[in-house]
């Protein structure tokens, strides 16, 4: 099973760029087996930018590492998720903040809009895991959404579901979810919802693992909380 599978992604898409750098440089070439290359150069990705997200706090957190490790088990298996995991521990001891943005830029020119918007939600989970999202995390996911060319409004909205028990209001948040603001009239909140729910909602990823289809599904299901939650303020 592979994440390259579900994201749409060209052939030979990672070997001129810093991905594939980074993989001869601090992985190397013998780790690919000439059967899924783009497809492991893809997993990787998501690696460096888990690793990057783990490290911009300062502090490397069992919690986040854990979640990390449990995604791509029950996505891949325990022994592929291994060999991943020991790649992963690698790159975490390295400083890989100069391919932050050709990272994104090789991802954004190959990877579909509404698989980069899983990625983002992805890595608020793993920003997230450890119970606390600190803002140097929301400010280096958010330079990854940028470099995505995701909107700042779908951003919010992702970041919203994951700070809802924070300082912000469970309203506001609602409101952000459904990128509205708190004037919107009760026409403009469902045709909201509909826009919505037509860009996260889950058969957009079609022959996804159930870990993938997850994420979509917890946005769908925040975006249908958010729509009961605010419609009943206002028919009140």
């Amino acid at each position: 099973m592979s994440l390259g599978k579900y994201f749409g992604i060209g052939a030979g898409w990672f070997l001129a760029g810093p991905i594939g750098a980074i993989v001869g440089y601090y992985i190397g070439k013998n780790f690919f087996d000439g059967n899924n290359n783009n497809a492991q150069a893809y997993e990787i990705s998501l690696l460096i930018l888990s690793s990057l997200v783990i490290k911009s706090d300062g502090k490397i957190v069992d919690s986040e590492l854990t979640f990390v490790r449990n995604f791509f088990v029950k996505t891949f298996g325990t022994h592929k998720a291994n060999k991943y995991f020991k790649i992963f521990n690698r790159l975490n001891k390295e400083s890989l903040d100069s391919k932050l943005r050709p990272v994104c830029q090789q991802i954004t020119a190959n990877v579909n809009h509404a698989s980069r918007l899983q990625i983002i939600h992805f890595l608020f989970g793993v920003s997230a895991s450890d119970n606390h999202i600190d803002s140097s995390e929301i400010i280096l996911i958010k330079k990854i959404s940028t470099y995505f060319n995701i909107n700042p409004y779908d951003f919010e909205s992702i970041k919203s579901m994951f700070l809802k028990n924070n300082n912000s209001s469970d309203i506001s948040n609602w409101y952000k979810i459904l990128e509205i603001d708190e004037h919107a009239t009760p026409q403009d909140i469902k045709k909201a919802y509909r826009k919505m729910a037509m860009k996260f909602h889950p058969d957009k990823l079609q022959n996804v693992s159930l870990e993938i289809k997850k994420l979509a599904e917890e946005k769908f299901l925040s975006i249908k909380e958010a729509y009961d939650n605010i419609m009943k303020i206002k028919v009140k």
